[in-house]
């Protein structure tokens, strides 16, 4: 049989749109609407929870608190580093005296025996020194130091009753008395006599030693963080510390002479016999200055500088 035929069904195609409505007409410049174009603000999208930020601003905090802490305790450790390198510079190293001692004797007694040491000086008026405190259960070994520098035998005996009464030392005080400078030169030229007496003075600075320390005291109050006034008083300490050399103790002697007068004043030098050198055999006269004194102890009294 032959096959069917299959009936074609017509399909109608539109016609295509006309080429004006495919372009978009061309508006001239001068006739676009005029005025601003909106910005589009995007929203920004915080991907942290509240509790994230929460943790990072506490971090933030601390790390400020630590800085300033850390900052705090540096100018401290500055500030005490300024001071403690001041107060170094201008303190005295006072030198340790280990006979000098107060004491509490009945009338009539010169020092307390009790309290004499081995190296302790004694005037009875005659300047001797202890050699041994014990020789004996009532005896003292003595020698007379002007004797025994002429050469002759000068070591003998003392009862302990008659240390105790008859003799003075330097080292022991019962009393305090402050004076002024001028009182203290007259005590030393005209009350001290031949008595074994105690100076305690500053010596004349040394030229060097006094420009370093100008040179580094300067330096620090410069830098210091005080006030200008706290600065001038630093400079007046400064300075009454520089003129003022190492600190020493002496024991002994005034060498009296001819022209005594001019060589002890109040402004001089004074010629003294250090008795602790003159028991050793070593060279022991020295000049001190009267206005570097600051303490004198003779007959039982103390008398410092006020």
């Amino acid at each position: 049989m032959p096959p069917k035929k299959i009936k074609q069904v017509k399909t109608e195609i539109p016609p295509p749109p006309p080429v004006q409505d495919l372009v978009q007409p061309v508006v001239p410049e001068q006739n676009k609407p005029k005025g601003k174009a909106k910005k589009v603000v995007k929203p920004i999208v915080d991907s942290d929870s509240d509790e994230e930020v929460n943790q990072v601003n506490q971090v933030n905090q601390v790390n400020q608190v630590n800085q300033v802490n850390q900052v705090n305790q540096v100018n401290q450790v500055n500030q005490v580093d300024w001071k403690t390198q001041f107060e170094q510079m201008i303190k005295f190293e006072k030198p340790v005296d280990p006979l000098d001692c107060k004491v509490d004797i009945p009338e009539n007694y010169r020092c307390d025996f009790k309290k004499v040491q081995e190296g302790t000086l004694l005037y009875r008026p005659a300047r001797i020194i202890v050699l041994n405190k014990f020789k004996d259960p009532s005896n003292s070994r003595v020698r007379n130091q002007d004797l025994h520098k002429s050469g002759v035998e000068a070591d003998w005996n003392l009862g302990h009753d008659l240390i105790s009464k008859q003799c003075w030392t330097a080292d022991h005080y019962n009393k305090i008395e402050k004076v002024n400078a001028t009182q203290l030169a007259h005590k030393l030229k005209e009350e001290v006599g031949d008595c074994l007496c105690k100076v305690e003075f500053t010596k004349s600075p040394d030229v060097s030693e006094m420009s370093n320390m100008i040179r580094e005291g300067s330096r620090i109050i410069e830098n210091a963080p005080v006030s200008d006034a706290e600065k001038v008083k630093m400079f007046k300490k400064l300075y009454e510390r520089s003129q003022k050399g190492e600190y020493r103790i002496m024991r002994g002697y005034i060498i009296r002479s001819e022209d005594m007068q001019l060589e002890q004043n109040d402004i001089g030098m004074v010629k003294f016999l250090d008795a602790d050198l003159l028991a050793k055999g070593e060279m022991a006269e020295r000049l001190v200055n009267v206005k570097n004194i600051v303490s004198l102890t003779f007959r039982l009294t103390k008398y410092q500088l006020k």
